[in-house]
């Protein structure tokens, strides 16, 4: 049986080191400390959660929304190892909103959590303009079951319908003025990678 971490209070020093860090990305201030898998543990957990309340609050502070001004759906929940109508229902609900409030320029918002064998995904969806006026969506995404990997941002402004065709590389672009069924379509955010491009 493992122990639990012991907890006291930190030093100055020790509080000067964790606004220091607090500071650093996310993800680096993450790997400052060794993750033990047998025994599921931060090296140093007193530290850590300072670090992570820290990083959090300075995230939220970064991207403070106003979400009245947001249309907002779901929330949903999507378990991936049983696919069928409901399912399909809400993955297509979710791509038609994400691509009709982009181009329409409206701000909206949704959350999903993917359920999956390993564990839950949850993902949250910002369709707003940038600081320079660009439409884009911002995906932010964490993973509650693996405290071990740092919560995840992605941002585009480019996006393009394609054929869904999940493994058919180069992915085939859909004409705007097609008029599709969200059900016959993936949406592709053109800046992501090429050889493993996002697809929702």
């Amino acid at each position: 049986m493992y122990g639990m971490p012991t907890f006291h209070a930190i030093s100055e020093k020790e509080e000067s080191d964790v606004l220091a860090v607090a500071r650093m990305p996310r993800t680096a201030a993450l790997n400052l400390f060794a993750w033990d898998p047998e025994t599921c543990y931060f090296s140093d957990m007193r530290i850590l959660a300072l670090v992570l309340a820290a990083t959090s609050l300075s995230l939220a502070q970064e991207q403070k929304r106003d979400l009245s001004k947001y249309d907002a759906i779901g929330p949903y929940k999507i378990v991936k190892f049983a696919s069928g109508p409901k399912t399909d229902q809400s993955e297509a609900e979710i791509r038609e909103f994400l691509w009709t409030h982009w181009r329409q320029h409206r701000r909206g918002t949704l959350t999903v959590t993917h359920q999956y064998v390993e564990g839950i995904i949850r993902a949250e969806y910002f369709v707003e303009p940038d600081r320079k006026g660009r439409w884009g969506i911002v995906q932010n995404t964490d993973y509650p079951y693996r405290p071990n990997i740092a919560p995840k941002r992605f941002s585009c402004s480019s996006f393009e319908r394609v054929e869904p065709d999940l493994f058919h590389l180069p992915l085939v672009p859909i004409r705007d003025s097609e008029e599709r069924r969200p059900e016959t379509y993936l949406l592709h955010p053109v800046c992501g990678p090429a050889k493993d491009p996002h697809l929702w």
